[in-house]
């Protein structure tokens, strides 16, 4: 193959990929409305219509990463107001994709999956996900979730867990290793049996001192990826 059908397959290759996204994305999308309107997410409920953004390269002429945000509120609210947000954010390439452990090299693309208190926003470096992280009062549970503290007394924690695109090819998948550990995460079951070493896909992560380059976020599976150790700065006082 010479170097001009390698460039044109490249971006064949990267439409693909958006296609299968954007394809992914539509069945969540449905997914979890399905689970919502049958009462599958604890006590939640639709509180409107699913929002889609894009992230676009250093260059403009493409998209690193896109991300679905579909507001819920509380069933027992009488006003229809999200009050949090059920967020995937679908990294293809960029600042979304975390390096493995012992290399230089990403991960590669990822589905991060979020129970938040807002949408996702790529402009603001506390509502999205990306590496090296910028967020405030974070902590990592069991090596596999991201966690924030509700900032309301009594209200819902917020977390994140991320799993390989790759391993996400129908929808039995998604329910299994996307839907089915949000329920269990909202249940309030640990987050090991959650989110259980064996579940394919599943990323792993582990904070690292890098010394003068400051404290990082790797990402690995079980095997690769150690009990985290946080800075004192990242813990919850």
């Amino acid at each position: 193959m010479n170097t001009k059908t390698r460039i044109v397959r490249s971006f064949e290759l990267v439409e693909s990929m958006w296609l299968q996204a954007q394809d992914m994305g539509n069945a969540l999308v449905a997914m979890t409305e399905a689970a919502l309107g049958q009462g599958e997410l604890k006590d939640l409920r639709s509180a409107g219509s699913a929002k889609t953004i894009y992230q676009r390269s250093a260059s403009q002429w493409t998209y690193t990463a896109c991300a679905i945000s579909l507001p819920v509120m509380e069933k027992r609210r009488r006003k229809v107001e999200p009050n949090a947000w059920i967020n995937y954010q679908i990294s293809l390439h960029g600042s979304g994709l975390p390096l493995q452990r012992g290399s230089q090299e990403t991960i590669g693309p990822l589905v991060h999956v979020s129970f938040w208190h807002e949408a996702t926003d790529f402009d603001d470096p506390q509502r999205s996900i990306h590496f090296p992280p910028e967020w405030d009062d974070w902590d990592l549970k069991d090596g596999r979730l991201l966690f924030w503290d509700s900032e309301t007394e009594g209200g819902l924690p917020q977390w994140t867990f991320s799993v390989s695109l790759l391993d996400l090819n129908d929808e039995a998948a998604l329910r299994t290793r996307i839907l089915e550990p949000i329920r269990a995460l909202l249940a309030g079951e640990l987050t090991t049996a959650a989110l259980p070493d064996g579940l394919p896909g599943l990323v792993f992560y582990t904070n690292e001192d890098q010394g003068d380059a400051g404290w990082t976020l790797l990402a690995g599976d079980a095997a690769t990826a150690g009990a985290a150790v946080l800075p004192p700065d990242a813990q919850r006082g």
